[in-house]
Order: structure tokens, then C-alpha cells, then sequence
């Protein structure tokens, strides 16, 4: 059953990835918080392994080098229910302008990523509030907000 999850959750990366190599950048795709700091899982485009970094303190940092998909799985298990789950889920963070925000992903159909809801929250003393719904990702694209999805590899 585990090697199921995880060959699908491979194919379903794979399908990001493609749509990421179309716009030539590193694209979010799973995000953690512990404690203060959160995770961020983002694939780079032509590499099967996905680049993870830490923000904390205000600073982004490489977290780990990781040479398997299994070791990522391994250090973040969310990964594998987030990708086919219709729950509300962290994919990335963005600071723009002394402003913090949470951008979450929530599918309507686990199978399809365009039947995909992406919003935008602001975060402020703790306290969280929605500052903008997208229909899918590829509405994100246009927005002020798209360089928490879609980070330019070339900076």
C-alpha cells in the first residue's frame, strides 16, 4: 500500500513538474510548519528530486541536499496524503512588502490539479485572514502573489 502512495505520489510530482519546466522555475508544492519556522518543498525543473528549504527568522535557507524522493517522504510524511487529499493545505509563504502571507491549496477532485482552489492569507500577530481566492493555479500566475508558487531559478 506504501509503495502505491508512493509511485502515485511520484507520477502526480511529475505532472507538476511538467507544468513548472513550462515556465523555466522552481515551483512550491508542499509546505510545513513546526514551531516558528516552516518547510518549503519546491521541484526545480529536469530534477526528480525536489529542493527543500527553511524559512526561519525571516531568513530562507537550503534545509537539507536529499539524492532520493524517499528521504523527503520520510522527513515529511504530509506530503504523501496532501497530494490526493481535498483538505486545505499549506503549499508556500511569501513576504512582499513587510507583509507575511500563507498560500494554501485545497483540490475539489484529488485526480485533477485544475479543479484546484488556491487562497491567500495574510498573516498578522498570529491572527490569519484571507486576502484573495483563486480558481485554479493557473489564475495564481497573474497575481501579485505568484512568486510564492513560482520562483524564478535565475535569482
Amino acid at each position: 500500500m506504501k509503495t502505491k502512495l508512493l509511485l502515485v505520489f511520484i507520477a502526480s510530482l511529475f505532472s507538476l513538474g511538467a507544468f513548472a519546466q513550462k515556465l523555466g522555475q522552481e515551483m512550491a508544492v508542499y509546505a510545513e510548519k513546526k514551531g516558528n519556522d516552516y518547510y518549503l518543498v519546491r521541484l526545480v525543473q529536469d530534477q526528480p528530486i525536489p529542493k527543500v528549504y527553511v524559512y526561519s527568522d525571516g531568513q530562507l535557507k537550503p534545509y537539507k541536499t536529499y539524492t532520493d524522493l524517499k528521504d523527503v517522504v520520510m522527513d515529511f510524511p504530509g506530503m504523501m496524503t496532501s497530494n490526493n487529499s481535498t483538505k486545505e493545505e499549506l503549499v508556500s509563504i511569501l513576504k512582499k512588502d513587510n507583509h507575511f502571507y500563507e498560500i494554501t491549496s485545497q483540490r475539489k477532485d484529488p485526480k485533477n490539479i485544475e479543479k484546484t482552489t488556491v487562497t491567500v492569507y495574510e498573516v498578522f500577530n498570529g491572527q490569519k485572514r484571507i486576502v484573495e481566492e483563486y480558481g485554479s493555479l493557473y489564475d495564481l500566475v497573474t497575481s501579485p502573489y505568484k512568486d510564492a508558487i513560482f520562483i524564478d531559478i535565475k535569482k
